[in-house]
C-alpha cells in the first residue's frame, strides 16, 4: 500500500533519526545475548507504557477512531520480561509531548512504525536468542499476520490538520527514544539492520 502524503513526509523527515536509534539496538549483533534482549525489552517498555498512558486519556485520539486499547503494547513487553526474570521496570520521563492530536499522531507514528521493525527483527534474531521466539518475542511478534492491516488502519486515522507540528513530534519522539536507548546501550557503528547484512556477507 502506497503511503498516504503525511506519512510519506512523516517518513522522510525523520529518516534520518530512524536510522540513529537504529544504532541502539544491538539484539542483532552476532554476539548479543539474553541478558542483551532483556535490557532491550527493560528500555522499550520504559518508553512505550508511559507514552500509551497519555494515549488512554486523550480525548483528540478517541474522537478520531484511534481505540488506545487495541494498540497497546506494554502488556506485550511486561509478559516478555516476566519469561526473562525481569522486576524493575523504570519508565522514561522524558516522553515526547502529545497535548494536540497532532503531536499524539506524531508520537503514534514511531510507536506504531516499530511494529513493522519488529517484524523483521524477529526473523533474524541472533542463534543465542533464536530459542526465545515464541517464549519472549511477544513485543516484537507485534499484531502478528494483522501488522500490515494494522498500519493501514493507522494510516487512515493520521490526518490531523496541523501536518507540521505532527511531524515535529515525530521528530522530538525518535530524539527522545534515542536519548532513552542510549541510558541502556552503547552506540553501534552502524544501523541494526544493516549490521545483519553485513554480518552475513
Amino acid at each position: 500500500m502506497a503511503l498516504s502524503p503525511l506519512l510519506a513526509r512523516l517518513k522522510e523527515a525523520t529518516a534520518a533519526l530512524h536510522r540513529e536509534a537504529e544504532c541502539y539496538v544491538r539484539i542483532l549483533d552476532r554476539g548479543a545475548t539474553v541478558d542483551d534482549y532483556r535490557r532491550y525489552l527493560v528500555a522499550m517498555h520504559g518508553f512505550h507504557a508511559p507514552i500509551e498512558q497519555r494515549f488512554a486519556t486523550h480525548a483528540g485520539l478517541a474522537s478520531g477512531g484511534f481505540a488506545p486499547e487495541t494498540w497497546c503494547k506494554a502488556p506485550w513487553l511486561r509478559a516478555d520480561l516476566a519469561a526473562l526474570g525481569a522486576s524493575e521496570l523504570p519508565w522514561c520521563e522524558a516522553v515526547p509531548i502529545t497535548e494536540t492530536l497532532a503531536q499524539a499522531i506524531g508520537a503514534a507514528y514511531v510507536v506504531e512504525g516499530s511494529m513493522l521493525g519488529g517484524r523483521v527483527i524477529l526473523a533474524r534474531l541472533p542463534p543465542a536468542l533464536a530459542p526465545l521466539r515464541g517464549k519472549a518475542t511477544r513485543f516484537l511478534e507485534g499484531y502478528g499476520a494483522g501488522t500490515g492491516a494494522q498500519w493501514r488502519r493507522f494510516a487512515e486515522l493520521a490526518h490531523p490538520a496541523d501536518e507540521a507540528a505532527a511531524i515535529a513530534a515525530a521528530c522530538q519522539t525518535f530524539e527522545r527514544l534515542i536519548g532513552w536507548l542510549a541510558t541502556f546501550e552503547a552506540r553501534g557503528d552502524l544501523p541494526a539492520i544493516t549490521r545483519v547484512a553485513t554480518a552475513v556477507e
